[in-house]
């Protein structure tokens, strides 16, 4: 069974698997994915820096940053899932809800891309400084 959506009078019929993948979790996932990683990257380290130096479990704090990686991943794949389902070749401004979703989908691969390489950044001076000093 089919899904259709409707835009200036005219109905668009989806294959489920499409409905799926340009809703708007997997869409907003992909957006989102990367900024949340940082953030959570970003304060666990800072919140466990007293528990890492007085109990000396340092692989704890650099543990973080492969899961806040894995979460970024997590949103890319949503985006590149969506941007394989979106109307491909199509621009990303006009009114069709695939071509919204082509543009969202874009964007998320665009801010996982950003947010691993801020992670990455953030992640250089834990390897090399000690935390405890």
């Amino acid at each position: 069974m089919s899904e259709s959506l409707r835009y200036d009078g005219i109905v668009e019929r989806l294959r489920p698997a499409d409905v799926r993948w340009l809703s708007p979790l997997p869409l907003w996932t992909g957006i989102l994915a990367g900024p949340i990683a940082w953030a959570l990257d970003l304060s666990i380290s800072y919140a466990i820096v007293k528990w890492i130096c007085s109990s000396r479990r340092e692989l704890v704090l650099h543990a973080i940053t492969p899961a806040a990686l894995l979460i970024v991943a997590v949103g890319a794949a949503a985006s590149l899932m969506a941007l394989q389902h979106s109307a491909g070749g199509e621009p990303t401004d006009g009114p069709d809800p695939r071509q919204r979703a082509r543009f969202m989908a874009i964007l998320g691969l665009t801010m996982s891309a950003l947010f691993a390489l801020t992670i990455l950044a953030n992640a250089i001076p834990r390897w090399v400084l000690d935390a405890c000093q």
